[in-house]
């Protein structure tokens, strides 16, 4: 890394804290702060939904995922348009027109307090698992071009995400946001660039050397549940873990909220996955170009975890100023992942427990002192979690994947209960949630319930589902004020 690396990274940073610290001057009140007043533009909460999931570990796993694989993770886009499309359809017009701040707000309104605290709970103990993933994906970047310990590196970059996300709000994450997705395309280009110019021939003989080394397939059409590269499992698997995430998940549904109206919120969406889409191939065709450079130069250890392919090509092969580039863009993919999880966790436990359960109602000035105080907590609390993640040596993208499912799954269920089963009642949507969970977890440490970690998402939520209507028929029906307005059936009544 030469000053002038550093001078890159150092400018991104200043305009990253900048930009935080001109939305605090807005922030007087939780509505600002949550959600921005709804005045944010669609199109910047467009960008920022895919900046949200765009994390440091799609950026380092992208590449490594490439080099492997080819384009073959491309298919699990359509998976998430899937999940998107199903948003629209079932969930958006409630999270918008009952004018929430948090998804679970709608399962007190639908079934009752318990309901809500369990969704809730879902999301943070899911949020904080995958926080520790994004804070050292980062810094294991930083740590490999800076000599940093690894532990320094985490305390440097989760320190920044918390000081500029607590100064301003959702406006501040937002709007980073948007500049960190700019800078994560000027990082590929600037190693997509550097690759062309590491080879005779430039572009044209590194996707010679890609195709020869079988890494241009598009689609495998076969049946593998066991392989997320496989269509059947992007489409069907994929797609209903995409759909519990931006369905369920408080990071994409505080984007939906802070939007104008529906209509707006549904261009925010398919301009995310769009431009997530843009952003995954960008991926995927740096690291076949790498397979092809590497082909072509060989030099990289055989023992090169995926992960660490391009770092290693940063420090070994990237000329001064396009190594600035690439890893202010691997701090920006970071940045805008962790903003969010932090944001959105100190938004649930301010909303969902302290203003739901502080009897008298707080004042404005107190909740907004609560969630900036809770933003400094969580930042500590995944910064520790981040210290775990190193420790078990556990690949990023697989890691993400699994404690997605874990949580997410159950909390699917929730919603599709609430929204598409009017004789769904709270007790069987708690209690049923809780007895899929503990169903799978017994059948999947015992050996008799097996099956592929990303299909938990597809069998908890129907399996949720089902315990909870059987349970709900041995009990009342919900009362005419839980379904006026909040299941699909009974929408128009109210909203």
């Amino acid at each position: 890394m030469s000053v002038l690396d550093w001078g890159i990274i150092a400018i991104y940073g200043l305009v990253v804290l900048g930009i935080g610290f001109r939305a605090s001057r807005k922030q007087t009140n939780t509505d600002e702060y949550f959600r921005g007043e709804r005045q944010i533009p669609w199109w910047a909460i467009g960008l920022s939904i895919i900046a949200t999931s765009f994390s440091a570990a799609s950026l380092l796993g992208g590449p490594g995922e490439g080099f492997n694989h080819g384009f073959l993770y491309l298919q699990l886009q359509l998976g998430d348009l899937v999940g998107y499309l199903l948003v629209i359809a079932l969930f958006l017009p409630f999270f918008v027109g009952l004018n929430l701040t948090t998804a679970y707000e709608y399962l007190e309104q639908r079934f009752d307090t318990k309901t809500r605290a369990l969704g809730s709970l879902c999301f943070l103990l899911f949020v904080i698992a995958r926080l520790g993933g994004l804070l050292y994906a980062a810094a294991l970047v930083v740590a490999t071009v800076s000599g940093l310990p690894l532990w320094g590196a985490i305390l440097l970059v989760g320190a920044v995400s918390v000081v500029y996300t607590t100064a301003g709000g959702i406006s501040a994450v937002v709007w980073t946001d948007v500049l960190q997705f700019a800078m994560i395309f000027v990082g590929l280009a600037a190693g997509i660039w550097a690759a062309a110019v590491g080879v005779p021939g430039g572009l044209g003989q590194l996707w010679q050397a890609a195709g020869e080394g079988g890494r241009l397939t598009l689609f495998n059409p076969s049946w593998e549940p066991d392989s997320i590269r496989a269509l059947p499992t992007a489409l069907v698997a994929y797609g209903m873990l995409a759909f519990a995430v931006a369905g369920t998940n408080q990071q994409s549904v505080q984007r939906y909220v802070s939007c104008a109206d529906e209509p707006s919120a549904r261009k925010a969406i398919l301009l995310g996955w769009f431009s997530g889409f843009v952003g995954v191939a960008a991926t995927l065709l740096l690291g076949v170009l790498l397979f092809g450079f590497y082909q072509i130069n060989p030099g990289l250890p055989e023992d090169t975890a995926p992960d660490g392919i391009l770092p290693y090509f940063i420090v070994n092969q990237v000329p001064a100023g396009a190594s600035g580039f690439l890893v202010a863009a691997i701090f920006a993919a970071a940045m805008s992942s962790i903003d969010s999880a932090l944001h959105s966790l100190a938004t649930c436990m301010t909303v969902d427990f302290y203003q739901r359960f502080t009897r008298p109602a707080p004042p404005e000035a107190r909740s907004l002192q609560v969630a900036q105080g809770l933003i400094v907590i969580w930042g500590i609390l995944g910064i520790l979690s981040a210290l775990y993640v190193a420790s078990t040596g556990e690949a990023l993208l697989p890691f993400l994947i699994k404690y997605t499912t874990l949580f997410l799954g159950p909390l699917l269920g929730i919603f599709l209960m609430g929204v598409l089963f009017p004789r769904a009642n709270a007790n069987g949507a708690f209690y049923g949630t809780i007895a899929a969970a503990v169903v799978l977890a017994v059948g999947s440490s015992t050996g008799w319930l097996s099956f592929p970690g990303i299909w938990q998402s597809a069998i908890a939520a129907p399996l949720a589902v089902i315990l909870g209507l059987v349970i709900s028929y041995f009990g009342a029906g919900p009362a005419e004020r839980s379904l006026q307005g909040l299941t699909l059936w009974h929408r128009n009544k109210t909203i």
